[in-house]
């Protein structure tokens, strides 16, 4: 029935004869039904990592240049095995002796066709570059691989951030439309106060000025809700329409170990950023030996085969020549400069400079790791005293209520009340968000964090 209003609403912009039913379902499904214009309705937390893991540039473009660099590792074999050519010819000359004090050579002219084919192998010996560049490839092999599980990490941690932003964003919304709707009720027993002339003008004018205040609060709170619905969809990949919101009930659970220190050792023996660093102060060592090697000597088993067809030649006749060699060949470097030297040098420096990225490394997830041990114990104990604050608010919200119903209090004393839970309850989801994001910065810091952490922490969201 409401497609065919639909329908008979647009009858007008066609002639009569014309069949709109199905050019409505046609319109419908362009507008609507195109692939990537799906809307996730309710998403859940692992939903939107799903989508991310396949839609999300950053950790795509790491993990594509993890399969670049993991194939250094068969070019650096490829080099150290021997190498075929294969080569074809055929030249065509032309001779015109016009004269000659050489009595080998005749006069007049001449031409002939000559057809060459060949093969040639290279086999190296001893070349200490290729070698120690097969064991820096496979020292940038586990450095790719690292940093391919940090994307990974790090891409969950960054999908529970957008994700729980939103619902912080959502939050806001909800508080600011209740009191908006509060402040509504105000102001319409404000107006018919005054009118009856129960109340002075100044409250009528207080009441304005708190609706005004609500109303841009509730713009603002939907602006910052927009935003983070969008954050969403740039990692998502396609929009997001509805978040599941975080239970009342979730266990608070205290780090175990309670000992710090364990927790920052197990960050600088596991965390994949710390691996990575590794990986490149060993490919930086690795790079000074190579660029060293360019003062050794290099050896090569050199073989080929030729085969010369000559339908003619300068002295008459032609021939069919055959030729097969295979020998080694020696390479000496004597002086090229001082590039070599250069290339060592440079090649040092960057080691130093690999080694203090390193010690930086290492400095920074230790304060990551205690700043999440510690936000982890901090959370807890805020969200246990503002769960206590918002019931006390209740109480005092409601005691307000009854006393605004006596005469005791003012309508504007409710308001504040009303306004006080408000504050206390956003600060109080907030602190439950604040405890699963450093949780999962903990598992981060100590290299553990993976998907099945996402899906245990789903269990908690939900209507």
């Amino acid at each position: 029935m409401m497609i065919r209003l639909y329908v008979d609403s647009f009858r007008g912009f066609f002639p009569g004869s014309v069949n709109l039913l199905p050019v409505f379902f046609f319109l419908c499904f362009f507008l609507f039904g195109q692939p990537g214009l799906t809307t996730l309705q309710a998403a859940s937390l692992v939903d939107v990592y799903q989508l991310a893991q396949k839609n999300d540039p950053s950790s795509q473009s790491v993990y594509f240049q993890t399969m670049a660099t993991k194939e250094g590792r068969r070019q650096a074999v490829a080099r150290l095995l021997p190498t075929f050519s294969a080569s074809a010819g055929y030249n065509y000359t032309y001779q015109n002796i016009i004269s000659s004090d050489n009595t080998v050579y005749g006069s007049g002219e001449t031409d002939f066709g000559t057809t060459t084919y060949g093969l040639n192998l290279t086999q190296p010996i001893f070349h200490w570059d290729l070698f120690v560049g097969l064991r820096q490839s496979k020292a940038e092999s586990l450095r790719a691989e690292a940093e391919n599980v940090l994307s990974r990490q790090e891409l969950v941690v960054r999908v529970a951030t957008l994700y729980l932003q939103a619902l912080a964003a959502q939050d806001q919304v909800d508080f600011s439309k209740a009191e908006q709707a509060a402040v509504e009720k105000h102001l319409e027993l404000a107006q018919g106060r005054f009118e009856m002339g129960l109340v002075p003008i100044t409250d009528l004018h207080d009441a304005k000025a708190r609706m005004a205040t609500t109303r841009a609060k509730t713009i603002e709170a939907e602006n910052l809700l927009d935003d983070a619905l969008q954050a969403l969809r740039e990692v998502a990949g396609q929009p997001v329409a509805s978040l599941e919101p975080l239970r009342e009930a979730i266990d608070l659970v205290s780090p175990e170990p309670v000992d710090v220190d364990t927790w920052i050792r197990g960050a600088l023996q596991q965390n994949p950023a710390i691996e990575l660093q590794k990986q490149a102060v060993e490919v930086a060592r690795l790079e000074v030996k190579r660029q060293h090697s360019g003062h050794y000597p290099a050896l090569d088993l050199v073989g080929s085969f030729n085969n010369e067809n000559t339908d003619g030649t300068l002295y008459g006749g032609g021939s069919e020549v055959e030729e097969m060699k295979i020998g080694v060949q020696l390479s000496v470097p004597l002086f090229e400069g001082g590039i070599v030297s250069s290339r060592v040098r440079q090649s040092r420096h960057q080691l130093s400079a690999a080694r203090q990225d390193l010690s930086r490394q290492e400095r920074s997830i230790t304060r990551r790791t205690r700043s999440a041990y510690l936000g982890v114990n901090s959370a807890i104990s805020r969200v246990k005293a503002l769960q206590q604050s918002v019931v006390s608010n209740k109480l005092a919200l409601e005691a307000k209520q009854e006393g605004f119903l006596s005469g005791l209090y003012a309508s504007l004393n409710v308001l504040d009340a009303e306004r006080d839970l408000s504050l206390v309850s956003l600060d109080h989801a907030q602190a439950r968000y604040d405890y699963i994001l450093n949780s999962l910065k903990l598992k981060q810091a100590v290299g553990t964090l993976n998907v099945k952490d996402l899906e245990e922490l789903d269990r908690w969201f939900g209507r």
